[in-house]
């Protein structure tokens, strides 16, 4: 995959989230993407498991159905323990297992709850391994026998109740 691949999807993939946002969406999503064209998405926020347990069922996903690069967006609260203030992000990347490209924007919800974002900055590297959300097809994150066994199964029902949508793109 080239440079401007990666970067082409995430610039697509920030337009989609910019759209959802204006209709009210912050969503968290993972879309796995194949050199053959095949494509999956997964609602992140119907997962009811914890951070690094997220962190190895995506993993292992993105192993099982062979993807080579994913995209993957998330918003986040982040405290300013000085001000005591809670700022809400919206992060969002485009990854492989050796390049990447993000950006981070923040959130201002009006009064009529209307959203909007305000980048805060895009960066782009050749280390994924070394930055959380970009590191998913790295070895970073290990994932034991038993563990992928574990996420496999649960990677199966979530594709069973319907939680994984199939896309070409």
């Amino acid at each position: 995959m080239t440079t401007a691949a990666c970067e082409t999807l995430f610039g697509q993939y920030v337009d989609w989230y910019e759209a959802q946002a204006a209709e009210g969406r912050l969503p968290k999503r993972l879309v796995g993407l194949t050199a053959d064209g095949g494509r999956f998405e997964i609602d992140l926020e119907s997962l009811t498991l914890g951070p690094f347990q997220k962190d190895k069922l995506i993993k292992c996903a993105l192993e099982i159905e062979g993807a080579d690069r994913y995209v993957y967006a998330t918003h986040i609260r982040v405290e300013d323990e000085e001000i005591h203030k809670i700022d809400e992000r919206v992060l969002i990347v485009c990854a492989t297992a050796d390049r990447y490209v993000g950006g981070d924007w923040g959130i201002t919800r009006a009064a009529d709850g209307t959203i909007a974002l305000k980048p805060l900055g895009e960066w782009a590297g050749q280390d994924p391994g070394q930055t959380p959300g970009t590191w998913f097809l790295t070895d970073m994150i290990l994932l034991e026998p038993d563990e992928r066994a574990r996420y496999a199964a649960m990677w199966a029902t979530l594709r069973e109740q319907g939680a994984v949508r199939d896309t070409r793109g």
